[in-house]
């Protein structure tokens, strides 16, 4: 996806609108919404109308007001183009035994084991 002016217009609707349904959701006013997020009412009335962008600040404290992560107020589809993922250590070590043969997968588990029993697990 690449960022346009309307692509971002778009995101910003679809982050307000993310917003209020989470606020209702949960059963919250603007107002106690905006406490917890340490906002004014104005604020998050505006937000929740796409009358003005949403800051970094703003993002992080609704999200934690609502206990949920700052991501999942943004659109399911939304994804920054050439932004890799980082991925778990579980993933890495799936990605790279994908398609390895299963002596492969033995010697990785042996290792793995030996390591852990013999405290060689902290190494950079």
């Amino acid at each position: 996806m690449e960022l346009t002016d309307e692509v971002m217009n778009q995101v910003l609707r679809d982050v307000s609108k993310n917003i209020s349904k989470e606020r209702k959701k949960r059963g919250l006013s603007m107002a106690k919404l905006a406490e917890m997020a340490n906002l004014s009412v104005s604020h998050i009335s505006k937000l929740e109308r796409s009358k003005c962008e949403i800051g970094l600040k703003a993002l992080l404290r609704i999200a934690a007001a609502m206990e949920i992560e700052a991501d999942e107020l943004l659109p399911d589809d939304f994804e920054l183009k050439g932004v890799e993922k980082k991925l778990t250590a579980g993933e890495r070590f799936e990605q790279i035994m994908q398609g390895a043969d299963s002596q492969l997968v033995e010697m990785f588990l042996r290792m793995a084991l030996y390591m852990r029993n013999n405290s060689l697990h902290n190494f950079s």
